[in-house]
């Protein structure tokens, strides 16, 4: 029902109540199957009062409308909290309360509860039922199991593997007629007892000397806990998981279950020696040591490796090859195995997993159920002793979901241990062992800390001040005059940084700044080098122009930091009046900035894994990894780009030519304080001049 540019060809109409879908903003809801993908805005509110902002609603009625969506989906968090803090089944609901904020006429749903709990995803349906029926919406959801939606949904349509219609009627009436076959074709049909996962085929794993039982990992006292900071210099802390036990059995698979949001993702990271851990350890058995280390967070990244496996919750954040056989292979040439045998299992795994044909394609152009299916074989082709696998069985048909469980059993059978986060009740079935784990209980709120003077301030005069640092540079005619100028920056800084006031001091500010300015304090030192090396090596000469270099960057290491990507949008198109469709891209962009340094770490939790990370602190095997993960970064977020343009146009945005804003522009006194304390170095620059 929503008109996107994707690859492929199209042909036909697609008509909404007789109007090209897209037309009348805000007709048509979508939820991505990634939902993390569709965030727009930096925190939980704004993401859902965009689309109304898309719509023209009027200020004064949004706030009701965005507390009513947010809670149909059961998110209670502060609507201030930042989106990228998020876990992935809370991302999915918050995409789906910014679908329902909107009021559609059409919703559509791309497998809106596959990363939830039970008691979560039935919340969910009964919100879209009684949405659907209150409204007269119509709601189009795309599922591979049917049984939880059968009793709301009014009409079934069936697609095979190439896209054809093979049923289309009542559900009731599809079924009687075509249960049976289409269940063989791999839906889940209600009534069809759960399929048996499908052997793989003999001597692709070789069976393990260890005995069955062997203690494979031991965790004890495991706490984790995940600090965001505001704009404010402010820390938000929450635990993530808290004194978790927990003990994983060669020749045994373990299922992690328990609510959305209650950390076990986190703790599968922990295990696999991924996270960071703020108590507790993690300890391997002792054949797996190296040099008497069991801990794997502290193995080199081939010694992991060898051990340990990762299949991550969102496959496509971690692919590493350009097609779909050297993505498999990365780990086992990582690891030193023989090629040609390596090949060999890995081109029998692909067939099992039904991805044979797709041996040249490039993996980033895989549906998500296929490329699920590869993080499969890629982690566990070099066959390791621990297998940690986030929701590796979302997405499957019955059919695939046998492949990838004939896998983990086939695994099981040789002596290796599986850890498995999941919400797949066939999974936990079939589990030897299933720990439940429940959410922490979470430490009181901090009391409110007082904010820097430049937290005060709104977006534009933070960026007049980083700007006007420009001239403040160019016009300084020597170094005695720079190092002054440099001086009153540094003095306007601390003013800058100061936080009067009761309550708690922020904390990080000065490092936080630092290390901002890391890159420009190289970029100076390059400079006054090349000054110096090719100006005859005139000291002075050199000194001033890094000095110059270092009066441009150090306001904006200050004050950028504090300049937020959505009250950016709010002022540049409320205050300077310029045109909202250019300024709401450019601040759904900016908000993805805050997501870089976990998309950095994700990626290079992958490559470690994969035994691809830096293996060594030799400069040269530093700045590869740098390069590499620099490289990921950049092809991930052009690839989240699209989706990200998708979920905003499902929101009224491709027709939003008469937006309203869901929060004021205000211009205060910090604003002008700003500016004018700015302005002085530049005032010194020229009259010492």
């Amino acid at each position: 029902m929503l008109e996107v540019a994707d690859s492929g060809e199209r042909g036909g109409t697609v008509l909404l109540d007789g109007a090209v879908p897209g037309t009348r903003a805000g007709d048509v809801g979508l939820v991505l199957q990634e939902p993390g993908a569709g965030i727009v805005s930096a925190t939980v509110g704004r993401d859902v009062a965009f689309g109304l902002e898309n719509i023209g609603m009027p200020r004064a009625d949004m706030p009701a409308r965005v507390a009513a969506a947010l809670a149909a989906v059961d998110l209670t968090m502060p609507q201030d909290t930042p989106t990228f803090a998020l876990s992935g089944g809370e991302q999915q609901r918050l995409a789906l309360a910014g679908a329902l904020a909107l009021e559609p006429a059409v919703l559509l749903l791309d497998e809106p509860t596959a990363m939830l709990d039970p008691v979560n995803a039935e919340s969910v349906r009964r919100t879209v039922d009684e949405v659907t029926r209150s409204r007269g919406l119509t709601t189009v959801v795309v599922e591979h199991r049917l049984g939880p939606w059968l009793d709301l949904v009014d009409w079934l349509v069936v697609l095979d593997p190439t896209g054809r219609v093979v049923a289309d009627g009542e559900p009731a009436s599809v079924l009687a007629l075509h249960g049976e076959s289409l269940a063989a074709q791999g839906i889940w049909v209600p009534g069809f007892p759960d399929p048996q996962p499908r052997g793989i085929p003999a001597g692709v794993f070789e069976p393990s000397s260890t005995g069955a039982n062997v203690l494979t990992l031991d965790a004890a006292d495991v706490t984790i806990r995940r600090s965001v900071r505001a704009l404010d210099g402010s820390t938000r802390t929450t635990v993530a998981v808290q004194d978790q036990w927990f003990q994983a059995r060669a020749g045994q698979v373990h299922a992690l279950v328990g609510p959305s949001g209650a950390g076990k993702s986190t703790l599968l990271l922990a295990l696999a020696g991924l996270l960071r851990r703020q108590g507790g350890e993690v300890r391997l058995r002792p054949d797996l040591a190296v040099d008497g280390q069991r801990d794997p967070r502290e193995l080199g990244t081939i010694d992991l490796a060898r051990r340990v496996a990762w299949v991550p919750q969102w496959a496509s954040s971690t692919i590493v090859s350009h097609t779909v056989l050297d993505e498999v292979m990365t780990t086992s040439r990582a690891v030193g195995l023989v090629e040609s045998e390596a090949r060999v299992r890995a081109r029998a795994l692909l067939a099992h997993l039904g991805l044979a044909h797709l041996e040249q394609a490039d993996p980033r152009h895989l549906s998500g159920g296929e490329q699920r299916r590869l993080a499969v074989a890629s982690a566990v082709v070099h066959q390791p002793a621990l297998v940690c696998a986030d929701e590796a069985t979302v997405g499957q048909d019955r059919l695939t979901w046998a492949a990838v469980m004939g896998i983990v059993e086939g695994l099981r059978d040789t002596g290796a241990a599986i850890v498995l986060t999941t919400h797949d009740d066939a999974v936990t079935t079939r589990a030897d062992a299933v720990t439940v784990i429940e959410r922490p209980v979470q430490p009181p709120p901090a009391p409110v800390r007082r904010r820097p003077l430049v937290a005060r301030a709104g977006p534009l005069s933070l960026l007049a001040g980083a700007s006007l640092a420009i001239p403040a540079g160019v016009v300084s005619p020597r170094w005695s005059t720079s190092l002054l100028v440099l001086s009153v920056q540094a003095v306007l800084a601390v003013i800058a940084l100061w936080a009067p006031g009761r309550g708690p001091a922020p904390t990080g500010r000065l490092r936080g700044v630092l290390l901002r300015l890391g890159p420009g304090v190289l970029g100076a030192l390059s400079v006054a080098w090349s000054t110096w090396l090719l100006g005859g090596h005139e000291g002075g000469t050199a000194f001033t122009a890094g000095l110059r270099v270092l009066i441009i960057v150090l306001p904006s290491a200050v004050l950028i930091q504090h300049v937020d990507a959505d009250a950016l949008g709010d002022h540049l198109g409320q205050r300077l009046r310029l045109p909202a469709r250019p300024v709401v891209a450019v601040a759904a962009a900016l908000q993805r900035v805050h997501t870089f340094g976990e998309i950095w770490s994700e990626i290079a939790r992958a490559r470690r894994v994969r035994g691809i990370g830096a293996t060594a602190r030799s400069p040269r095997s530093v700045l590869a990894e740098l390069w590499a993960l620099t490289l990921g970064m950049l092809v991930r977020s052009l690839q989240s780009a699209a989706a990200l343009a998708v979920a905003m146009d499902s929101r009224g945005f491709a027709t939003a030519y008469r937006r309203t804003w869901a929060a004021p522009a205000p211009w205060r006194r910090a604003d002008w304080l700003v500016v004018a304390a700015s302005l002085v170095p530049l005032a010194v620059a020229v009259l010492v001049r």
